[in-house]
């Protein structure tokens, strides 16, 4: 009787179906362990010891809303030169070839210094100037180099824009990047 399978035959078919199951359940689990242990490493470059950044919700940015950067001096090496830079991202509404920012920051002083900085996003052809992908800008501008002297203390950074529209528009996000300056020179 050929079309009849026996009772030992039908709990093979079973048996060996438990095992593939068994084994692609595993497979997978070791494959999700290996992606979120491997993200954090792939996920840059290693040259970063602070990259943060802030969403401006809607791509609209208010005068009166400042983005905070609180970077803990722990996580910084004491005694070894440092580059900060700021790193902005637009999207096609943004229109102008430039963002004028006041940044503050207590990175050399437990007193806070103001710095009036203009960023030129797109040449005069209205070329964005960073990387673009998807309709977003992505520009990385070197602001200054610091040596951090202490161990125990908070740096802050505050980024405000300048710019004359209310809310001004186009922007998505804003950010710093500190990064080791000896590795780059």
């Amino acid at each position: 009787m050929r079309g009849e399978t026996t009772e030992r035959e039908t709990t093979g078919r079973l048996m060996r179906s438990v095992r593939v199951n068994r084994k692609r359940k595993s497979r997978m689990v070791l494959v999700t362990l290996a992606a979120i242990l491997l993200l954090p490493a792939l996920s840059c470059t290693g040259d970063e010891l602070y990259y943060r950044f802030r969403f401006i919700e809607r791509g609209e940015w208010s005068h009166d809303s400042a983005l905070f950067f609180n970077i803990d001096s722990l996580t910084l090496p004491v005694s070894q030169p440092l580059e900060v830079s700021l790193e902005i991202t637009t999207n096609n509404s943004y229109r102008y070839r430039d963002l004028w920012l006041r940044v503050e920051q207590n990175l050399a002083d437990t007193l806070f210094r103001s710095d009036t900085l203009r960023l030129l996003l797109a040449d005069e052809s209205g070329r964005s100037l960073g990387g673009s992908a998807g309709g977003l800008h992505q520009f990385s501008q070197p602001w200054l180099q610091f040596l951090p002297s202490d161990s125990i203390r908070s740096y802050e950074i505050r980024l405000h824009h300048l710019m004359a529209d209310e809310p001004l528009t186009g922007i998505e996000r804003a950010g710093v990047k500190i990064i080791a300056a000896d590795r780059h020179q």
